[in-house]
């Protein structure tokens, strides 16, 4: 069984409870990063510590490239020099570049001393930036299914194993489609029913929690995780978008980090570590 942990359940900026878009998915053969915000100085906590000694690679997917999804890339040889990673992204896809040229231009002098096109040499087991398609690709020995979505900067949605992971994109039909009979889902909840009442300008851009339950509803997924959520709710605004969302959907949380979720797979063997924590983990998560 997999196991998916929410490292960073924001969108834009961190907040006390959440900092900005990444989860990791461990499975026996990889840890798969979707998204690198600054959720990924989570790694350094002593869960994700022992997470990292039972995988030998590391597979970051990247979304799109607005700073809130990449921001953490620079944060990599510190946490993985002693991994394989693979960085794949959707450039000609999204942006008419490939990957690595976006890349280029993110990371490297003056805003970086080292070139992330260059970090083959600090990865002692194995470097690579990928270029993802649409459709079915195959990365590190994982199959990672790819469909591109409407933003104000397009992005991708992913599904790998028994997760589809849709983030900075609309409610839109296609995505019960691409998530259909997943594990869990994992779905943009920028706006409140509040906001969707006023026809906030960003409904152009983003999904709502009310949103995301139906299309986990009409997608029979087992679990829906709300994510990229607006660090200008406070929390009692939060809660009440959950509840609204459970509404329609019962079995739905929103992505606080440290939240471990199982995937569930008839595919899957176990985990080493024994079943996931329930709920939270308490840890402290200062140093953002």
């Amino acid at each position: 069984m997999a196991r998916l942990y929410v490292l960073g359940g924001n969108g834009w900026v961190p907040s006390p409870k959440r900092s900005t878009n990444c989860y990791a998915l461990e499975t026996r053969r990889s840890l798969i990063l979707f998204d690198c915000g600054v959720g990924v100085s989570r790694l350094s906590d002593p869960m994700m510590r022992l997470v990292l000694e039972r995988v030998p690679r590391v597979i970051v997917l990247l979304s799109h490239y607005h700073h809130d999804h990449i921001e953490g890339l620079h944060m990599l040889p510190h946490f993985l020099r002693d991994h394989e990673v693979t960085i794949a992204g959707p450039g000609v896809l999204v942006t008419g570049f490939d990957c690595a040229a976006v890349l280029a231009r993110f990371g490297s002098s003056p805003l970086l001393p080292q070139p992330i096109t260059a970090w083959g040499e600090t990865f002692r087991k194995g470097f690579s930036i990928v270029e993802l398609r649409e459709g079915r690709n195959k990365i590190a020995g994982e199959t990672i299914e790819v469909v591109r979505q409407p933003h104000s900067d397009p992005s991708v949605g992913f599904r790998v194993r028994d997760v589809a992971y849709v983030t900075d994109t609309v409610v839109r039909a296609e995505t019960a489609t691409f998530a259909k009979g997943a594990s869990v889902l994992v779905h943009d909840a920028w706006l409140d029913a509040d906001d969707e009442a006023l026809g906030h300008a960003d409904l152009r851009r983003h999904g709502t929690a009310h949103g995301a339950a139906a299309i986990a509803k009409e997608a029979g997924v087992s679990e829906l995780v709300l994510g990229h959520l607006n660090p200008s709710y406070d929390e009692p605004r939060l809660e009440r978008m959950l509840i609204s969302a459970c509404d329609v959907f019962p079995n739905t949380r929103l992505a606080n980090d440290f939240t471990v979720v199982e995937v569930r797979s008839k595919d899957d063997e176990d985990l080493p570590g024994g079943a996931a924590p329930e709920g939270p983990i308490a840890t402290e998560t200062g140093g953002l």
